[in-house]
């Protein structure tokens, strides 16, 4: 059953215990980074020092051709946020509880050991035998991960490539070969986040230009979705997120995901920790809930939606680290596992 956001246990909140870990974080960093000079840092102890943004990077990812000149090759930018306090810059920020930064520490430092990358690939989709590197509009070099996808020559609202800001983009991006053709996975990437009393995306002109936009993509011939739920219920959070991926995740599939580079089809993934139910959970006052209310979870509703429900997955953050923990690959990322078990307990 979908939850009822009025009624909460009496354990905290995903998202205050991912804060509390990142704070435990923060204590083993370097005394100028975990040492913040302005009252919000002072007072928000998963914020790093400002100056210090570097230090929300896993290590091997700081130094030259790291994750600083990754994005920057790119032209995607980094999430940013007043709210945390972040000042005016391109690198990323000083929140440890970004779910951006969880994304990249997960999968950049993969990318250089293939073979760690494929076991995760195919923890999720066993389907895959090979990974294939995905060029970039920009020119730089091809990767076995992409971060930020928009799309090749334009996003899914029109106009220009804007990587991270204002457009539907995912997370990450990974191809697979398949015994059926090459296979396109659409991350969504979620570490702390929860929706509990979501809002209408739909009311005044923002909800016009909404409908606009996705209404006509969401009603096509070969959309992944089977039609017969209206638009309006997917316009609160996290379905509203999903359904703009899964129409970018249809587009990739109709278009390729670069000149010459068709797809047999593509497929929204979403990693989340299992303990972040306050996200996984389906809330029970928002319209898709009520029309499907025997299932429990996002994913479960937003599969229901689909002409075929694997256009759509969920998979555990840790269950992920921990297959690959036990696996034959492990001892070449050592490093890594050590970073994820002290940086997220996984």
């Amino acid at each position: 059953m979908a939850r009822d956001s009025s009624t909460r246990t009496a354990s905290p909140a995903f998202g205050v215990a991912a804060r509390r870990q990142q704070a435990r974080f923060r204590s083993t960093l370097p005394l100028e980074a975990r040492s913040p000079g302005d009252d919000k840092g002072r007072r928000n102890h998963h914020l790093l020092a400002l100056g210090h943004e570097h230090e929300n990077l896993f290590p091997g990812l700081r130094g030259p051709g790291g994750a600083l000149d990754f994005f920057r090759e790119r032209r995607i930018k980094w999430w940013r946020s007043g709210r945390s306090g972040d000042a005016p810059g391109d690198g990323p920020t000083r929140n440890l509880a970004s779910s951006q930064l969880a994304c990249v520490n997960f999968l950049l430092p993969l990318a250089g050991t293939p073979d760690a990358l494929l076991a995760l690939v195919r923890a999720i989709d066993p389907d895959v035998r090979e990974l294939v590197p995905i060029p970039d509009p920009s020119g730089a070099p091809a990767s076995l991960v992409q971060f930020e996808w928009v799309g090749w020559s334009a996003p899914i609202e029109g106009g220009r490539l804007n990587r991270g800001a204002m457009q539907t983009s995912a997370d990450a991006l990974i191809v697979g070969r398949t015994p059926a053709g090459l296979r396109a996975l659409v991350f969504e990437w979620k570490y702390s986040e929860e929706y509990l009393a979501p809002e209408d995306k739909g009311l005044g002109p923002s909800g016009d230009t909404r409908r606009r936009r996705y209404a006509p993509r969401y009603a096509a011939r070969d959309s992944a979705f089977a039609g017969e739920v209206p638009l309006d219920d997917f316009l609160y959070e996290p379905f509203y997120q999903l359904l703009r991926l899964r129409l970018l995740a249809d587009e990739v599939q109709r278009g390729g995901l670069a000149p010459g580079m068709p797809v047999v089809d593509a497929r929204v993934v979403v990693v989340c920790p299992a303990a972040n139910t306050d996200y996984l959970d389906a809330v029970a006052s928002t319209p898709l809930a009520r029309r499907f209310p025997g299932l429990g979870t996002v994913a479960e509703v937003m599969q229901a939606t689909l002409r075929a429900p694997e256009g759509i997955a969920a998979v555990a953050s840790e269950h992920l680290v921990a297959g690959l923990r036990a696996g034959p690959t492990a001892p070449g990322i050592s490093a890594w596992l050590d970073y994820h078990r002290v940086r997220y307990g996984w």
